[in-house]
């Protein structure tokens, strides 16, 4: 587990959760009824409890019921026992989380905190909030948090944020355990682990409910061990040499000393690897012996036997013993037996065993020369030896979980890894890349089979080879069960002689069960032990990885699907509207030259020149329609000419406004062009036809008499111009579609008004292609305008004469 790990908080929605709570809590506390049901019943009923209590909902630091270092040192001295056996898991719990914001803390059965530890920093942010040593967290002084909730429901539970009652603990989580006495099932004291509200994570209450079954288990020792040490009370004499026997005296208590020692020991065995060992050294020191075999497995082919023997010829013999006895059937036998001490034959043998039941096991001891096993020297060695196995197995469970904690966050790290990414398709290589960093192998290969991609990272492409390996991927993906191959095994397995840099390979699906999706390739350079456990880890990793791609690519059709449908509306609409565009103009001219046809010689000159102007009217209505469809494709294709000049506006404005009122002489159009206006160095003909386009629109659907205004001015970097109408004005929802070709708003669809829905789409390509913009926004008024920004050269104008010097 790293430090890293530990900084990710596992759920995405945390500040929603967290906001819904407050928002619970205010009502609650306003006094008004409310529903409570979609709060946790734990948190609920403390609510309750607080309120009963009439605890203060404002209090932001918690009450110091020890206002001395005197009456600390005497709360402390009166859980001398306690400390003692919680300080070893403390420390533990200490180097688990690191300096990444958690704090962790012991209290009594009151509430008290007796020891406060973890990050400094957070020590400081939460000594303001009265989370020092001293300080009482029962519910009654201090409102809904995890020590008091823990210690009135003896339950392991974790608070987050707006959960605690009172103000001051909104921004933090807590996760407490409370500790019983293991005989007699009274309350001792909580375990708490404290930190920011944003680092919630499950795991916590595994690991706070391991550690608490740990300081439990050191608790009863600790009475045990400090009960057989002598006492001395007022009155009492020691007796005295004559009235006692001399292996009383001498030998008695120092076997119990070191016996404590041995225990000791072995209670501080962190590494479950090393474990058996450090048993075998402690019994063989304790009982005396030349060697010692600590044997574990539940088959012959599957033993696990830890030797110690003292550096001497004894301990030579003793080896020899020992290995002798691990291939004995008999002696074997002894790991099934129930009584704590197994001798071989003989009044003195040299060979005795202590079963281990619980772990399929066995220690065996033996003495050279050989002597009897007195009744001290079975009992303390039971002793040891049932110590030692229930220390095996508590630091063979807390690895576990470490393990299970630590691949929890390995999942949900990937899982937000996963989640920013938009298209995980096409980023094979960083997904890869953060896969392979977090579970720390070397290679990594994945192999999209309904798209046939190969996609490699983080490894040389002469390590795997798709031909080396093709069998295995047919063999997968035909199967849908995962395959791990070992090169330790290569003599068994000639095909695995291939992957002459690899030692470990694990071939997983990426949806397991099914044959199509892919597979997911990951191997180590160094052998890595793989166990079912793992083997189960990385088919959820496939497994998550195989649901993100399969998301991703269903998006990404879905995204295509809707693109298609939207392309296939639009030919639809362009269809219409070509259609209706080219119809009009061609119908009017079809019936004027029928008209002229049929009395070329009856209507006088007057009706044959309206006929022939409507004819040339229409014609210019086509082609204006053949060429915007023209300069939509360049524009589209990216090849619309643009001939530059340098420009003065206010002039280009007059001269679009003097043809439009030639068509439409009745509209009004107001300009406000400021006179110092640079010049643009842009295509004054098609500048011209956006002014053009923006105009006939204002007037079409604005009042026919206008007013339409033209304005201008200039930044620092751009001439910003804009032309307004009177209009009905464009919903907000239309305003990023209407530059889109062939869109028309609905309203003028229903009304059947003329129009192609080429005319913005032109307006956006020209001041795009001049790199300008163009928008739309409401007139102050009621009505539209229409901005366009377009940049200034840094160029100047280049005169077309040079004036000569006078003389």
């Amino acid at each position: 587990m790293t430090e890293a790990m530990l900084r990710i908080a596992p759920m995405d929605d945390l500040d929603t959760l967290v906001w819904r709570v407050a928002t619970l809590r205010e009502q609650f506390l306003s006094g008004h009824e409310v529903d409570l049901s979609p709060i946790r019943t734990v948190i609920r009923d403390s609510w309750q409890r607080c309120r009963a209590l009439a605890v203060r909902a404002d209090l932001s630091l918690a009450h110091v019921a020890i206002p001395n270092d005197h009456q600390l040192h005497d709360l402390r001295e009166r859980h001398t026992v306690f400390l003692r056996a919680a300080s070893p898991v403390l420390l533990r719990l200490r180097a688990t989380l690191g300096d990444v914001g958690y704090v962790v803390a012991v209290s009594d059965a009151d509430g008290t905190l007796l020891e406060v530890d973890g990050d400094p920093d957070c020590r400081r942010r939460l000594g303001r909030k009265g989370l020092l040593p001293g300080s009482n967290w029962s519910e009654a002084v201090a409102g809904t948090n995890a020590i008091g909730v823990a210690l009135a429901t003896r339950r392991v539970v974790q608070l987050v944020g707006s959960e605690h009652y009172c103000a001051g603990w909104q921004d933090v989580t807590c996760t407490a355990a409370p500790v019983v006495h293991p005989d007699d099932g009274r309350m001792i004291g909580v375990l708490d682990i404290t930190g920011d509200y944003r680092l919630a994570h499950p795991f916590l209450t595994g690991l706070l409910a391991a550690a608490v079954a740990e300081v439990q288990r050191r608790y009863r020792l600790e009475r045990v061990i400090r009960s057989v040490r002598p006492h001395t009370f007022k009155g009492w004499t020691p007796p005295s040499q004559v009235e006692t026997s001399a292996p009383v005296v001498h030998y008695q208590p120092d076997h119990l000393e070191r016996l404590a020692a041995a225990v000791r020991i072995v209670s501080g065995i962190f590494d479950p690897g090393n474990g058996p060992s450090v048993i075998a050294e402690q019994m063989g020191q304790l009982l005396d012996a030349a060697g010692v075999a600590l044997v574990e497995g539940t088959s012959v082919d599957a033993l696990n036997a830890h030797f110690w023997t003292t550096p001497d010829s004894k301990g030579e013999e003793a080896l020899a013993i020992l290995q002798a006895a691990v291939c004995d059937p008999v002696t074997l036998a002894w790991r099934t037996y129930l009584a704590p001490f197994v001798t071989a034959s003989g009044d003195a043998p040299t060979l005795a065993g202590f079963p281990l039941p619980d772990i399929s096991g066995v220690i065996l001891v033996v003495r050279i020369p050989a002597r009897p096993w007195s009744p001290a020297d079975q009992q303390s060695g039971a002793t040891l030896a049932a110590h030692g196995t229930a220390m095996l197995r508590h630091t063979r469970l807390y690895t576990d979980l470490q393990a299970y904690a630590a691949q929890t966050e390995v999942l949900n790290t990937l899982a937000l890894f996963l989640n920013t990414l938009l298209d995980p398709m096409q980023q094979i290589d960083v997904v890869l890349q953060r896969l392979l960093a977090l579970t720390r192998l070397d290679v990594g290969l994945i192999v999209l089979n309904e798209e046939k991609h190969l996609a490699v990272a983080g490894i040389p492409k002469t390590v795997i080879e798709r031909a080396q390996i093709e069998a295995l991927i047919q063999t997968v993906i035909s199967t849908g069960q995962p395959v791990w191959l070992c090169r330790q095994h290569a003599a068994l397995e000639p095909a695995l002689l291939l992957l002459t840099d690899l030692c470990d390979l694990v071939a997983l699906p990426l949806a397991p069960g099914t044959t199509a999706a892919g597979i997911l390739l990951v191997g180590s350079r160094a052998h890595r032990h793989i166990s079912g456990e793992d083997l189960t880890f990385l088919l959820t990793i496939a497994h998550q990885l195989g649901l993100t791609l399969s998301n991703a690519r269903l998006r990404r059709v879905a995204g295509e699907n809707e693109a298609l449908r939207q392309a296939n509306h639009l030919k639809s609409v362009f269809l219409a509207s070509v259609s209706h565009d080219l119809r009009s103009p061609l119908t009017a001219i079809r019936a004027s030259v029928e008209d002229l046809l049929e009395r070329q010689y009856e209507a006088p000159a007057s009706e044959h020149r309206a006929l022939l102007c409507n004819i040339a009217r229409e014609t210019s209505r086509l082609s204006q329609f053949v060429d915007q469809l023209l300069d939509l494709s360049r524009i589209e294709a990216g090849t619309l000419p643009i001939d530059r000049e340098w420009v003065e506006l206010g002039a280009l404005v007059s001269d679009v406004v003097a043809s439009f009122h030639q068509h439409f002489p009745d509209c009004v159009i107001e300009t406000s062009i400021s006179p110092a206006l640079p010049l643009l160095y842009i295509d004054p003909v098609l500048i011209s036809q956006v002014l053009c386009n923006l105009i006939e629109n204002a007037q079409k659907y604005g009042p026919a008499a206008g007013p339409i205004t033209i304005e201008a001015s200039c930044t620092s970097t751009h001439l910003v111009m804009s032309v307004g109408d009177r209009g009905p004005g464009i919903p907000k929802t239309d305003r990023h579609r209407i530059f889109d070709r062939f869109y028309r708003l609905e309203r003028d669809r229903r009304s059947h008004r003329s129009g192609s829905g080429l005319g913005l789409a032109i307006c956006h390509g020209i001041i795009t292609a001049h790199q300008g913009s163009i928008w739309v926004d409401d007139r102050p008024g009621g009505g539209s305008i229409f901005h366009l920004e377009l940049p200034l050269s840094d160029e100047q104008p280049v005169p077309w004469f040079h004036e000569e010097e006078t003389v």
